[in-house]
């Protein structure tokens, strides 16, 4: 096998290659960038704090916290838990390998539960299938820009007493029955 080469953003892909994301990159947001390098804040600065009030009011939060990545968003809130060894939190067949991950790394053990065929996010009635008296958590993971059927979840959840803790890496700014992910 031959070495790649390395492909500019501005070159297509070739008809074999489907990329998962091209930066929309203009103007706007170059000039935005070297206002910021240019400012002395390249982390946790006046912008950062712009970014995250602008970010809660866009998803009705009161507060927001801007992090390095979704992944790390999931290790916070999943140590804010503070799950013992053991403790169970259930979660989607259909995910990222960063949203297990981050519960082992919080000292839980990922349960999988299926997803429904047409939407694929959790399926209530196998999260319901999968609890245990050791269950924490439920994270559903929005997937593609569709919420998952978070009225079922939250209903299992408060009937067992479990936290519930929403991956929406990939449904931002998506809206289940007119709340925001």
């Amino acid at each position: 096998m031959g070495a790649r080469e390395a492909v500019t953003p501005t070159e297509r892909p070739s008809s074999r290659e489907v990329p998962f994301c091209r930066p929309d990159v203009g103007d706007a947001e170059i000039a935005a960038m070297v206002e910021t390098l240019r400012s002395g804040w390249l982390t946790v600065g006046p912008k950062t704090h712009e970014f995250e009030q602008a970010f809660a009011q866009a998803v009705g939060a009161a507060h927001a916290v801007a992090v390095s990545s979704g992944t790390a968003a999931l290790h916070l809130a999943l140590n804010a838990l503070q799950l013992d060894a053991g403790d169970e939190v259930i979660t989607s067949t259909f995910t990222f390998t960063a949203t297990g991950a981050s519960i082992v790394h919080a000292g839980g053990r990922p349960v999988l539960a299926d997803c429904t065929a047409d939407t694929l996010n959790l399926d209530p009635e196998d999260v319901a299938r999968k609890l245990t008296p050791r269950t924490r958590a439920i994270v559903p993971v929005h997937y593609a820009g569709h919420p998952a059927p978070m009225d079922e979840i939250m209903a299992i959840a408060k009937t067992h007493r479990l936290f519930v803790l929403e991956d929406a890496a990939h449904a931002l700014p998506a809206s289940y029955r007119g709340r925001r992910t």
